[in-house]
């Protein structure tokens, strides 16, 4: 019997959210075969999502692919949503999984619609890819050795909108400044792309890496935000706060 450790590739090619919540999929592989390595796969595009994964206990090391979903042709997209194996993979992708056992997929696909009324959405995010359950939903993170943080930042209430992630998620700007107004000021770190000036705050959007906002919203006192993926590395880092539609509809 080979001593040799069963080597696995996986991860997921998706934005930051999706990056974060497979954790909780690789973890669960590490439970099936605790003596697998697992090469964990993002894309260039969200690298450095993956680098706050990459330290974590069950992931042996990351592979960033070149290709996103450039090749999900508009004569691809319907087989592929339907649930036929197209292949969207870079040739760096094929030299890679090669050197593994085990190849699961990387690109998400929902099983069935509505998914949000057969489970949670970690968990869906593991059945994506064929890992069995129980999948325990508890995701994490890990924030890069040495990663600084502005002074002054600590203890404060981050705050993050962003519409350029999906309008539809986001909150009325003239709501965000009603409740920073009802606040202590410079009480409040604003996150995220740049936006309209908010007076009162430290306005750090467009000004920090991921691992800098992570390391920022770890030291908070606690999070508000909408529906992200800086909503997803708040709940890994357990911290208490707000976020969905609740502040629009003040």
């Amino acid at each position: 019997v080979s001593a040799r450790p069963l080597r696995i590739y996986t991860g997921i090619l998706g934005q930051i959210g999706d990056i974060v919540m497979f954790t909780a999929t690789a973890r669960r592989l590490r439970e099936l075969f605790p003596q697998s390595e697992i090469t964990f796969a993002v894309s260039a595009r969200y690298r450095e999502a993956g680098e706050l994964v990459a330290g974590l206990p069950y992931v042996h090391r990351l592979f960033v692919t070149a290709l996103y979903f450039e090749r999900l042709s508009e004569a691809l997209f319907h087989p592929w949503h339907l649930g036929w194996p197209a292949d969207l993979r870079g040739d760096d992708e094929v030299a890679e999984q090669r050197r593994h056992d085990i190849v699961l997929e990387t690109r998400p696909r929902h099983r069935r619609m509505p998914w949000w009324e057969f489970d949670h959405q970690v968990a869906e995010t593991a059945h994506m890819v064929g890992v069995p359950g129980p999948i325990d939903w508890r995701t994490e993170i890990a924030i890069p050795p040495g990663t600084q943080i502005p002074p002054g930042v600590e203890g404060k209430i981050v705050l993050h909108n962003d519409p350029s992630i999906d309008p539809q998620k986001a909150w009325p700007w003239p709501c965000v400044r009603w409740l920073i107004e009802t606040l202590p000021a410079q009480q409040v770190v604003l996150l995220g792309h740049p936006g309209p000036d908010i007076p009162g705050t430290h306005d750090l959007r467009g000004r920090t890496t991921l691992a800098q906002a992570a390391a920022i919203i770890r030291e908070a006192r606690c999070y508000v935000g909408i529906d992200s993926g800086l909503m997803w590395i708040a709940g890994s880092l357990e911290k208490p706060g707000m976020v969905g539609e609740a502040l629009g509809d003040n």
